[in-house]
């Protein structure tokens, strides 16, 4: 029975070692599931382009639209599908999101799509039944005081009853939704003459927990500003050695918004000092000719700011080292356990052994 015990004990700091050497992970569900229902656009009357997937309106000040979707449900069972209207505005990453609320939009926006249309009372949350369909509908009033160009939104839809899945104390989350969104744009009168974007400051932090410094882009005009090349460059102040660079591609930016571009640190820790950045931002939108813009910004790193963001940081050499520290002493542990569960079982067997030859030896002095 000692034997047993000590086996069980090393099994479980076996297994102790290699949760602590374990790294906790997000993990989306993989696989197809049935997604039972669907979302159609209904092309309303004078559309700009009827075959586009997305509501394409031109309109006037104070014109009243409305605009409808066709809700289809392919499964067995009735179905509940909640809908929203959001303000469109731009991501993280360059791209227009339809998908939810922003924190905060620009100060430049003066209309909010969600706050110009409304959905039908009963259609907010409609039930449709078993392998049925159902057409609701969102009316949309343009203000009297709209200025020429282009107010964004989305009309987005969510089957009820869908959660996303956590497994107590695994630290790993499924996530089951599925959802639609239809972008809506609404023309006023026409599309602005010539865009414009502003460089509002320039901000330290995090992105997805890697150290950074940011361009804060400001699309302060109602058009939507594709095709966007972003380049920038930080110095130490007064020198012209390329500290850190970043330059993306295919960026998009929503009427009135701003985006942070970022300019990562990589491996180097974030270190107090002035700096500056120089930014350069092409568009190649076919709406105007090729527009650029450029700006030379100083900006000032406080000891405060680096030392926070080095300690938030998941590329922070420090704790790189640090985490490679623990890396090695759990590999240790766990190949010490390992070399000591071997030595237990071989020790078991020849145990085993001998008193296989001791039984043989008895019968044979009986015999």
């Amino acid at each position: 029975m000692k034997k047993k015990t000590v086996l069980f004990m090393l099994m479980l700091c076996l297994t102790a070692a290699a949760t602590f050497i374990g790294v906790k992970g997000y993990t989306e569900e993989s696989g197809q599931q049935e997604i039972a229902y669907s979302v159609q656009k209904i092309s309303p009357e004078g559309e700009v382009d009827s075959s586009s997937p997305f509501y394409d309106l031109a309109v006037k000040p104070g014109d009243t639209r409305t605009i409808e979707a066709r809700i289809i449900n392919t499964s067995s069972e009735t179905i509940s599908v909640k809908s929203e209207l959001f303000a469109a505005y731009t991501n993280d990453n360059g791209e227009i999101s339809y998908t939810s609320q922003a924190e905060e939009y620009d100060r430049s926006l003066k209309y909010k799509f969600n706050e110009l249309a409304e959905i039908q009372a009963s259609d907010i949350k409609t039930e449709i039944p078993a392998n049925g369909e159902k057409i609701i509908k969102a009316m949309i009033e343009v203000p009297e005081t709209a200025e020429d160009g282009v107010i964004l939104g989305s009309w987005y839809f969510e089957k009820e009853g869908q959660e996303q899945e956590q497994e107590e104390g695994s630290g790993i989350q499924i996530n089951n939704k599925y959802s639609y969104a239809l972008a809506v744009k609404l023309t006023v009168n026409q599309e602005i003459a010539e865009p414009n974007l502003n460089l509002t400051g320039i901000t330290k932090g995090l992105n997805n927990y890697k150290k950074a410094y940011f361009a804060q882009l400001q699309n302060d005009r109602p058009a939507i500003l594709s095709e966007l090349t972003v380049e920038a460059q930080v110095f130490k102040k007064g020198s012209y050695e390329v500290l850190y660079e970043n330059t993306s591609e295919g960026l998009i930016m929503a009427p009135n918004s701003q985006f942070a571009f970022p300019v990562f640190l990589g491996q180097e820790a974030m270190k107090a000092g002035d700096y500056t950045m120089k930014l350069k931002v092409l568009t190649e939108d076919s709406k105007w000719d090729t527009q650029t813009w450029e700006w030379t910004e100083d900006f000032t790193v406080t000891a405060d700011e680096a030392r926070k963001h080095n300690e938030e940081a998941i590329n922070d050499p420090e704790a790189e080292a640090d985490n490679l520290w623990l890396l090695i002493l759990g590999g240790a542990v766990l190949f010490i356990l390992v070399l000591l569960l071997i030595y237990i079982l071989m020790k078991r067997k020849m145990l085993r052994q001998e008193q296989k030859k001791r039984k043989k030896k008895s019968k044979k002095r009986k015999k």
